[in-house]
């Protein structure tokens, strides 16, 4: 405890010395990315702080009912930047965020909050807590460090971290959800955070196009390795079929684990550029070591990586290989 404090004392000696500030998730922004970054964005105004803050390459449509979400620069980065400050949040490396070098090179601070179990630590500033649900559970945490009541989450502030750890827990049925996780939940509730809107908009709410590409999907479900292993392979032409986009097969990889025995799921998608892969694991399996595997990374429960320069299939062979090693002991 003594030493998370004496972290976040560090975070926030960052925060108040700086004047103008860069804000930054990963690539493909989830509900714990944004949510941290919009809370966060709303925290350094209120402080009284110049704030950039970015999200590339879009934002999907379930989280667009997130407050402060117009202040958000989607896939726009500043020209002339000039930032003292850069924080990047749920980054497990620098490279996360995306091509951010001509902000990174010029900034005297880049501070570093991440909660993955491999994450580097490339700030000047790193808060890295492996053992926290979310890095929206850690943000909260943050906000109490402050020690000034009138530094606590406003109701806007709660709504985004509530969806940072809601969507991180799995709606709180992962083994991250700790007893830490369900105080920060509470709290946030109690400080006004919507839930019933983002329960209603996250898993309550799909559109004719996800929920053709939903059915499409569980169609080309294929259980493999004595129906340890779940593989969903969605090709170009099946995205093209429906009109539909990577973004919005948010939960479909999840779907394979109700089967009983189903210990990996993959979901791996084909787009223009690259292979990208899903991965998620009843428990029994680390399927953030499948994709360090491939380059990826994430938590032992839900992990992913994408792959360039190889066509579809291959990467699918060689995904399966690996996690045939993984599974194959498994009982």
């Amino acid at each position: 405890m003594k030493n998370r404090e004496e972290s976040l004392a560090r975070v926030w000696e960052a925060l108040r010395a700086g004047k103008k500030f860069f804000i930054a998730g990963h690539l493909n922004p989830d509900g714990d990315s944004l949510g941290c970054t919009l809370a966060m964005t709303s925290l350094l105004e209120r402080l009284g702080k110049t704030v950039y803050a970015y999200a590339a390459p879009a934002v999907g449509n379930d989280l667009k009912f997130l407050p402060g979400l117009e202040k958000i620069h989607v896939d726009i980065l500043p020209e002339n930047p000039d930032f003292d400050t850069v924080l990047l949040l749920e980054c497990s490396d620098r490279q996360r965020g995306g091509d951010l070098e001509s902000v990174l090179s010029k900034a005297k601070t880049l501070i570093n909050v991440d909660h993955h179990l491999v994450s580097d630590a490339y700030g000047t500033v790193n808060h890295i807590d492996s053992k926290a649900s979310s890095t929206a559970e850690i943000i909260f945490q943050l906000f109490e460090a402050s020690g000034e009541e009138n530094l606590l989450p406003t109701q806007d502030e709660a709504t985004c971290l509530y969806t940072g750890l809601v969507t991180d827990t799995g709606r709180f049925v992962h083994s991250n959800t700790t007893a830490e996780a369900l105080r920060v939940a509470s709290a946030l509730v109690a400080l006004g955070a919507d839930v019933d809107q983002i329960n209603r908009v996250i898993y309550f709410t799909k559109s004719y196009i996800e929920l053709k590409l939903l059915g499409r999907a569980l169609e080309k479900m294929e259980l493999r390795f004595d129906n340890k292993y779940s593989q969903i392979i969605l090709t170009r032409r099946d995205f093209e079929t429906f009109g539909a986009t990577s973004a919005q097969t948010q939960g479909i990889v999840s779907q394979p684990t109700m089967i009983p025995g189903v210990e990996v799921s993959a979901l791996i998608k084909e787009e223009e550029d690259k292979v990208s892969i899903n991965l998620r694991s009843r428990g029994a399996a680390d399927v953030s070591k499948i994709a360090q595997t491939f380059g990826g990374g994430g938590h032992a429960r839900a992990a992913g990586c994408k792959v360039v320069g190889k066509p579809l299939d291959e990467v699918a062979d060689e995904l399966a290989k690996v996690v045939h090693d993984v599974v194959k002991n498994l009982h």
